[in-house]
């Protein structure tokens, strides 16, 4: 794959359900508000209830404004909520990661920013012999990672933050996701834990039902990217 022209982040989750594309959603608000073309790209979504409404797909397409053919922003779209490639084999179908390269230099060579969410987690299997992470990091390219805030987020962050870390990927920051209104000690105590841990890059907390991130946060994953 070529160097893509513009500034390529991914938003990946530490797992399933923590929140990646309302801060995807909500990246790409604050960057369109700040004057960028962006670009959205969801390799593969999985529990589409139909094939032309892969929900997380279009929920990015509005925030940025990227007007792009689905099948580009989108290219690979199935009905069972599972992994891609699991989905994928169970539809007599595969994905391509070609094709994902040609729809990623496309949506480069068309914006200022381009944001990359993924499927699940980042071991999540994306193609066949090919975990999201393997495409990730052959691609060079850098991650915002997501936590939901909650029992279970510590583990599950500083797995994902050390994986990274051991493959050489660059980690932006980590921002945790309030996906329900906070109500337990973990889900008061988890930023204060996390910040102890400098492999983590705690960017802070997006609040349940917060569309928009804070400005400080948005800067900061300007700033690590590059002007």
């Amino acid at each position: 794959m070529s160097p893509p022209l513009a500034r390529v982040v991914v938003v990946a989750g530490t797992d399933t359900g923590a929140g990646k594309t309302r801060v995807a959603a909500a990246l790409a608000r604050a960057l369109r508000a700040r004057g960028a073309r962006v670009g959205v790209f969801k390799p593969a979504e999985t529990g589409c209830e139909a094939p032309d409404r892969p929900g997380d797909a279009l929920a990015l397409a509005r925030a940025s404004g990227c007007a792009e053919p689905l099948d580009r922003i989108c290219p690979y779209r199935f009905r069972e909520p599972l992994a891609p490639a699991v989905a994928a084999r169970r539809e007599g179908r595969a994905v391509d990661p070609e094709l994902l390269d040609r729809c990623l230099e496309a949506l480069a060579a068309a914006h200022d920013w381009v944001i990359v969410e993924g499927a699940g987690g980042l071991l999540v299997p994306l193609a066949e012999g090919v975990l999201f992470a393997d495409w990730v990091e052959a691609r060079g390219l850098p991650v915002l990672l997501v936590g939901r805030l909650g029992l279970g987020t510590i583990n599950h962050t500083l797995l994902s933050a050390r994986h990274l870390r051991g493959r050489g990927v660059k980690l932006v920051g980590t921002v945790l996701s309030a996906t329900r209104p906070p109500s337990t000690v973990a889900e008061e105590t988890n930023p204060e834990i996390l910040r102890g841990y400098p492999e983590v890059r705690l960017l802070g907390v997006l609040p349940h039902g917060a569309t928009g991130l804070p400005e400080r946060m948005v800067g900061e994953v300007v700033r690590k990217l590059g002007s």
